[in-house]
């Protein structure tokens, strides 16, 4: 969606939408503030500023993560993330408001950092966003805008590891290099950014001029930890149980991104299929307790593999023992990601809309959409 693929709407479902045949659920929509585990109440404020005490038997805290600037909270400013939809239209909004802006400009006036995008971090959504932005730049550039160059749109990627997609094997982190780069995409690895500014960028002292950057580096976990009071690691995640539960109250489960959960000596992934796991065996257990029958055994969690998409049509996929690359692996990612969808007409114009794109190279959203500030 950050890149004009695919329309909000597309992506997000509302969730009293989702919910309307289950009667004895209420969705409200406010902010939660605090957790008061001692007399079973969340604490939150309402959009109109009023305090609310929302009683509970169980509790679930499925709080999600934040971006994460590495004590450079300084860099939020001048390098937005990308975690909500708001997120998303916003970086939409930037990158196709820097083509018009290039349009209206003679090339000789083109300030040389407009038309530099740097991303930092090289993990999937840095590798997706990178390449979706060249593949924007190869087909809509080309074919909708007269006045300057695509060729001179430069697309720069930088992380400190020394490979991009670092959770993947070496084959398949390799094969997803060579694919970026003949993209168009420059990747800089093992070199670390010192600074963000309005100007760009200093990456291992070198001043880059860039309009745009974003920031799909690290992330922080919710304030879910501090509600709590509770243990966290120095992300804040908070350390749960092997039921994922929180320590010494049993009816309060903490899920997802913003819960550290070991598994053989290791934490698992913040990835979306861990939380879904985590939600349907906190669903069981919950159930097994008002029904009076037995707990199920410890939440275990089992990889059905890992995914990134790196341009239209080509994909990296890694399960166990299979390695896959290329268009396979694009259509298997694809697949899944339109079986899980909340809605079944979000998966039909998600499908419709991702053909389109793959036949036709044309995106879906290339609406500037911005308030009026008049």
């Amino acid at each position: 969606m950050a890149t004009a693929e695919l329309a909000p709407g597309q992506i997000g479902a509302p969730i009293r939408g989702i919910l309307r045949s289950q009667r004895n659920t209420t969705v409200l929509m406010a902010e939660v503030t605090g957790v008061d585990k001692e007399n079973k109440l969340v604490q939150a404020k309402s959009l109109d500023h009023i305090g609310l005490s929302i009683p509970y038997d169980y509790l679930i805290l499925a709080t999600g993560a934040t971006h994460s600037y590495f004590g450079h909270d300084e860099f939020a400013e001048f390098a937005p993330g990308l975690k909500t939809l708001a997120d998303a239209v916003a970086i939409r909004n930037k990158i196709l408001r820097i083509f018009e802006q290039a349009e209206t400009n003679e090339p000789s006036e083109l300030d040389q950092g407009l038309l530099t995008f740097v991303l930092v971090g090289a993990g999937p959504t840095g590798v997706e966003m990178a390449s979706a932005i060249a593949i924007l730049i190869r087909s809509t550039l080309r074919t909708e805008f007269r006045h300057f160059d695509p060729s001179s749109v430069k697309v720069i990627l930088v992380d400190r590891s020394s490979r991009i997609l670092g959770s993947f094997s070496e084959d398949l982190s390799e094969a997803a290099m060579r694919h970026l780069e003949s993209l168009g995409v420059e990747v800089r690895l093992g070199q670390a950014v010192d600074q963000i500014d309005a100007d760009g960028v200093v990456v291992n002292g070198e001043r880059i001029n860039s309009n745009t950057v974003f920031w799909t580096a690290g992330v922080a976990a919710s304030l879910a930890g501090r509600w709590l009071n509770a243990e966290t690691d120095r992300s804040g995640r908070v350390l749960i149980q092997p039921d994922l539960t929180v320590p010494g109250h049993p009816e309060v489960f903490v899920l997802g991104d913003t819960a550290l959960f070991e598994q053989e000596g290791k934490p698992l992934a913040g990835v979306a299929q861990v939380a879904m796991q985590q939600g349907v065996y906190a669903g069981r257990l919950i159930n097994s307790r008002i029904a009076g029958k037995a707990a199920p055994p410890s939440f275990r969690y089992f990889d059905k593999g890992t995914m990134a998409v790196v341009g239209n049509g080509y994909a990296v996929l890694q399960t166990g023992n299979l390695h896959l690359k290329g268009l396979i692996a694009w259509l298997a990612w694809a697949m899944i990601h339109i079986q899980f969808l909340a809605l079944p007409n979000l998966r039909l114009s998600v499908f419709l809309q991702w053909m389109w794109l793959y036949l036709t190279q044309q995106p879906g959203s290339s609406l500037i959409v911005e308030q009026d500030k008049a």
